[in-house]
This record gives structure tokens, C-alpha cells and sequence, in this order.
């Protein structure tokens, strides 16, 4: 019976000290009032007499280089034949700007037909995707597909691939 009645009185005494130190009266604490007057503003600096930082690690931005150099990566060119078209897409690696042209040409003998839309900046590229020739005009057999890419600093051109036309 002793042993249940100082368990019990031990109990009371210990949530009367936990409960205390959670009331929500209104004696606030010296850092209460500091984070209701500067939210966000916790503490002092660690250092106050450190200058502050002036480098960010991130990575640096690609450069573009001068005119005339780069290449086009064709990452497809085949012929849809639910859309009757062929399509394709490419990118210009190392280049990140907007406002150049892409452009698609398609040539067999003394034949060739092109389209053309506006590369588009990416992370690390340009981005030439979504290029489409309409069949009509496109007779049976083998076509070489070349991507050309050309802004204002850049001119760029793909490997010929070749799309079969059924």
C-alpha cells in the first residue's frame, strides 16, 4: 500500500511539473516575444563577425559558343504511319538559348521538302523537338533526314539519318 501511494504521489507531482511548463499564460518568454517581433529571425549568428557569403554552390550555366559551332543530336526521325508524316526531333547540346530555328529537311535524289519550328531552351540544350513533313508530297523509299539548327549566335547541323517511307 506505501509503495502505491508514493508511486501515486510521484505521478501528481511530475505532470504538475510537465503541465507548468506548458501553460499558456501570459507571462511569454523573452524568445517568444522575439519570434512574434521578427518571425523567421531565430537566435544570434553563430559568427556575428563573419562576412557574409558571397559565393552559392550551384553549377554554372552553360556558355554558348561563337557562330558556327555545335552539332544537332537527332533522337528521332521515322515515318508515322497512323499521322502519314514523318517525324522527328533533335537537340543542340551545350546551346541554351531561345529564338533560333530548327529546321528539318528531307531529301531523296532531286527531291526534299522541310519543316521548321522555334528551338526551344532547355537545362543543358536546345531542344528541336516536334518536327513534321506531311506525307503527301513524300514518294516511297529511302529519305535522308538532316536537322539544322541556326540563331542569331549559333548555326549547327545534324549527321544525315535515313527514314524509310513505306
Amino acid at each position: 500500500m506505501r509503495n502505491t501511494s508514493r508511486s501515486a504521489a510521484l505521478t501528481v507531482a511530475l505532470a504538475t511539473a510537465v503541465l507548468a511548463g506548458c501553460s499558456s499564460g501570459d507571462d511569454a518568454t523573452e524568445a517568444d516575444t522575439a519570434a512574434q517581433s521578427a518571425p523567421g529571425t531565430y537566435g544570434s549568428p553563430a559568427a556575428p563577425e563573419a562576412a557574409d557569403p558571397t559565393d552559392v554552390a550551384t553549377d554554372p550555366a552553360p556558355t554558348s559558343p561563337a557562330v558556327g559551332e555545335g552539332s544537332v543530336r537527332i533522337t528521332y526521325a521515322d515515318w508515322n504511319p497512323q499521322a502519314r508524316a514523318v517525324e522527328a526531333g533533335g537537340i543542340v547540346p551545350d546551346i541554351v538559348e531561345a529564338g533560333g530555328v530548327c529546321t528539318l529537311t528531307l531529301s531523296m535524289g532531286g527531291a526534299s521538302a522541310t519543316a521548321t519550328i522555334e528551338g526551344l531552351p532547355d537545362a543543358r540544350s536546345t531542344n528541336c523537338g516536334g518536327l513534321v513533313v506531311p506525307g503527301e508530297g513524300l514518294s516511297p523509299g529511302t529519305w535522308t533526314a538532316v536537322i539544322d539548327y541556326e540563331s542569331a549566335r549559333t548555326s549547327a547541323s545534324s549527321e544525315p539519318v535515313e527514314v524509310q517511307i513505306p
